[in-house]
This record gives structure tokens, sequence and C-alpha cells, in this order.
């Protein structure tokens, strides 16, 4: 076989008509044309993470910012919680109909539509003169946002090559500390601007990555899988022929793709009517909402959001005031993220995604959160500065341990553990519970701060541990397999097998006498299979 070509060997412990799609490639990702062209374009699409977290760490920094603080009037507490919580209602506002708009227009054109909604947000943010327009704007960004984070790690997960599926999809949610990044240090930088511009300009140069998806996205290829879903077979398969295979026909992966994606999504049409029901009417569908379900709220309430929107409350309550000092240990701590975030999606496949999360999890309870809290107590109950600042060095553990694994969870894992007929109804889901949970969590942190303060943060060292136990139970394995073979998992035997395979592995056993394959074959000859 041609070195160029895909390597397909059949047979792994899932099953003898898997394939381990690490195999699959022979060299390297950029020894091979067509899959930098493909991931060169795929950028644009990864790009939309960043503006979500530049947009989680401006909020960060707009609260270091003296002139913004003078502007709002200095808001504390619920007020607080104002401004940061809006964002997510007009991202729950939106999963109400998006489920149905990502099916009917596709993933390109849905990620191009919340470029346009964010744009309009970022710049009535970035002129508001009251409370009311401010939150107002942070609504529409939020809606903005929920239509391309509904649809982008659809579009990554579908259209990557198998063997780079879980580095891509768990890379797309690693670029929000990318944005996070750049927001931190821009804020720093506008310090030293002595009018409201200190926090005007910084809010505008939240559109740039959205200019980007609204000017490129358009050349992305589209979703095989919704091509085919559509009706498109001969377009979907020119679209795997030219960027999975770089357009040699007798490429065995093709074929070998295409077959699966019709024969699924077929079966999944045989099940059910596509209605919400489906995402319980089987055993299957059942574990994979209580995966997405579960996950969407966990991620969020082992600690992110309160570092990631209050970090600059939580630092003043350990006797860090200074704007200037807080700025920069907010940017410090966006880049520590953003490097251990890169190393997780570089090594995910390699240790397995469970094995990551319980040890990120183990990580930030035992390295990051409980010393947290014990140091937090010593500095409120006797004034140990020295404790108040070994919290700084906590947060940074409790935040690396969380980066190299849970941030990418949500566009890597929950989206491969989903089938595709219920995929942008689950993925609606996730992001209706992610931002439900973000919006409760940024009315209720302010507060908790305020009037519980350190005992606060016992409740998230509880929550850590209940996190622990859902993954170790109810959590399984998907690596090193392709998107369509995720369901053997879920679906057990009524799960579809690549007919490709069957018939090419029954053949090799009965050559060499092996009895259960002769037994396969007779049953199929006869009808029983």
């Amino acid at each position: 076989m041609d070195k160029q070509q895909n390597q397909i060997i059949a047979g792994t412990d899932r099953g003898a008509t898997t394939i381990n799609v690490q195999q699959l490639l022979t060299k390297p990702w950029y020894q091979y044309q067509h899959l930098r062209r493909l991931y060169g374009w795929l950028v644009v699409v990864l790009m939309v993470q960043a503006t979500n977290g530049f947009d989680g760490s401006l909020m960060n920094g707009l609260q270091a910012l003296t002139y913004w603080q003078k502007y709002f009037n200095y808001p504390t507490g619920a007020q607080l919680g104002i401004f940061n919580g809006t964002q997510g209602l007009g991202s729950v506002f939106a999963v109400t109909f998006l489920w149905w708009l990502v099916e009917k227009v596709g993933r390109r054109i849905t990620i191009m539509m919340g470029a346009v909604i964010i744009i309009i947000g970022v710049f009535i943010q970035s002129f508001a003169t009251s409370l009311a327009m401010f939150a107002s704007a942070r609504a529409i960004i939020g809606m903005g946002l929920s239509f391309e984070y509904t649809a982008a790690p659809m579009l990554i997960t579908e259209i990557a090559h198998p063997a780079h599926r879980a580095q891509l999809s768990t890379l797309l949610n690693t670029l929000y500390y990318f944005g996070a990044f750049i927001a931190a240090w821009v804020t720093l930088g506008t310090l030293t601007i002595q009018s409201d511009w200190s926090w005007r300009s910084v809010s505008l140069l939240q559109m740039f990555p959205s200019l980007i998806s609204i000017t490129l996205t358009w050349f992305v290829p589209e979703s095989p899988r919704w091509l085919v879903a559509k009706g498109k077979v001969a377009k979907a398969r020119k679209i795997l022929l030219d960027y999975h295979c770089g357009g040699d026909e007798s490429d065995p992966l093709v074929d070998f793709e295409m077959h699966e994606i019709e024969s699924t999504l077929a079966f999944e049409r045989e099940q059910g009517n596509g209605g919400w029901t489906a995402l319980f009417r089987t055993k299957g569908n059942r574990w994979r909402t209580w995966v997405v379900a579960s996950c969407s709220i966990l991620s969020q309430a082992t600690g992110t959001t309160l570092i990631g929107y209050y970090l600059v409350v939580v630092l003043t309550g350990i006797g860090v005031t200074n704007p200037r000092t807080q700025s920069i240990i907010n940017g410090c701590l966006t880049l520590s993220n953003m490097l251990f975030a890169f190393w997780g999606a570089y090594v995910i496949d390699k240790f397995g995604r469970r094995r990551m999360m319980l040890t990120s999890l183990t990580g930030q309870l035992i390295c990051g959160f409980i010393p947290w809290t014990i140091c937090s107590a010593l500095y409120t109950q006797s004034g140990n500065h020295s404790a108040g600042h070994a919290v700084i060095a906590f947060i940074f553990i409790a935040s690396a341990f969380y980066a190299t694994t849970w941030n990418g969870i949500l566009t890597g894992y929950t989206v491969e553990c989903m089938s595709y007929d219920v995929r942008s109804k689950l993925i609606v889901t996730q992001n209706f519970l992610v931002q439900g949970t973000i919006t409760g969590l940024n009315y209720l942190n302010p507060v908790a701060l305020k009037n519980v303060g350190w005992k606060y943060y016992i409740a998230i060292d509880a929550i850590i541990v209940l996190a622990f136990i859902v993954v170790y139970f109810t959590y399984p394995e998907t690596s090193k397999i392709t998107l369509e073979e995720v369901s053997t998992i879920f679906d057990g035997k009524h799960a579809v097998k690549n007919a490709l395979f069957e018939e090419q592995v029954v053949m090799e056993g009965i050559s060499k006498g092996d009895d259960k394959a002769v037994m396969v074959e007779r049953r199929e000859v006869s009808g029983d299979v």
C-alpha cells in the first residue's frame, strides 16, 4: 500500500470491525499537503472560542480598571453579578432554537450568524452609557457566542481526520485561554490610559475574532455528515476524498468513512423521528444524555467560574488590592492555563479521556482547592499574610490541573459521545446547562464571597469530590476509534457495524478455518444475521 494512503487495520479491543485511528497515518500530519490545507482552514473555526475566552478574561480585567469601576459606581455583590450573569441569559435564550437552526442551515452559516451578533453586542458594550445598556450588550454577546460554540464543536469533530479528532476537538476549547491571555495583557496595558477609553478600547478588540469568522468561515469545508444527512452524498464524499485522502480514489479510508456515515445515519433515522424524546428513548441515548448533562454542570461548578470571572474579588479578599498587581496575576494565570491546556490537548489520546479527567480532579482537590481553603481561612481568621500570598500559588495549581483536561472536554469528549441523530440536541442541551450554570454561579459567587468568605470554598471542594465519583463510575473511555465507532460503547450489540469489514473479517476467518467465522458466514447465507 502507498505510504501516502491511510493504513486501515481492522480489529481493536472493541470489535473486529473497528479500527485504531492512531494507525491510519504513517507520518506526522504536517507532512501531508491535504491535511495542512484542512487544518489551515480549521484554524478559522478554532478561533471562535478565543472570542469566548477574551470575553471571560475581559470581565476580570475590567474589574481592575479604575475608570470602569468609577463609571459604573463600583459594583459589588448582586450588582456585579448582573454584569457577568446577563451574558449567560443571552446564551440560554439562543439554545431554544439553535438545535433546529444548526441542522437547517449547516455548521458554517450558524458560526457566521453568531459572529455578526457578537459584533453588534460588542459595539453596544463598548459605547454603553448605563448599567442597563452594558448588561443588554452582554446578553447579545452571549447569544452570539452560543451560536458559535454550538456549531463549531460539531464542525471540528465531524470534519477532522479520524487520527486527529480528539486533539482538534479538545484544542477548540483550549483556545479559550488564548483569548483570555490576549484580553488580560491588553487590559494591563490600558491601565495607563487616563480616561474611559481604558475599558472601551479593550472592549472593542473583542470583535476581532468575529471579523475573521465572517470573512473566512465560508471557505471552510462543511461537515460531511451534515451533507449526507441533507442528501448531498457526492459533495460529502468529495470533501472526505480531498481532505482526508489527498484526492486519491484508491485510498480505502474514503469508502470506509462514507459507509460508516451512511449506515449510521440510516440506522438512526429508522430508530426514531429525531424528536427530543430521542435523548431518552434507548439505553445508549440515556447514557449519552447523562454524560453530557453531568459534565456540563460539573465542569463549571468545580471552581473555574469563580477564578474566571471573580479573580479580582478573590485577590482582594486575601489583601492583594493594587490594580496593576491584580492585572499582572490575571495575565500570568491566563498564560499558565493556556500552556497547560495546549499540553493537555496534545496528549489527550495518549493517556485517554478518563485517566486525564480523574487525574485533573485529584490534582485540583488535593494540590489546589484544599490548601487554598485552608490558607484563606488562616488569612481571614488571623491575618496571616504569608497564608494569603500562598493562596495565589494554589490558584495557579488548581487552574493548571483544570486546564489540562476539563476545559477541552466540553468540545472533545462530550461531542464524540453523541450519535449524529441527537448531536445537535445534545450540544444545545450542553450549552444550555453550561450557560445556565455559569449564569447561576455568576450571581451566586460575588454574593457568597461577600457574605460567607472562605467557607464558600468548602462547597467547591465537595463538588470536586462528587465530580470524581461521577467520572469514575459512569464515564466510558472513547479514545483511538472513529466517531461512528464510539456508538459501539454506548449502544453495544445494537450499534451499527461496518459491513465492509464484517465481510472481510468473516472471509479471513473462513480461510483460516475459524469455526466462529464459518458459523457467522453460514448464518448470513441463511438469512439469520
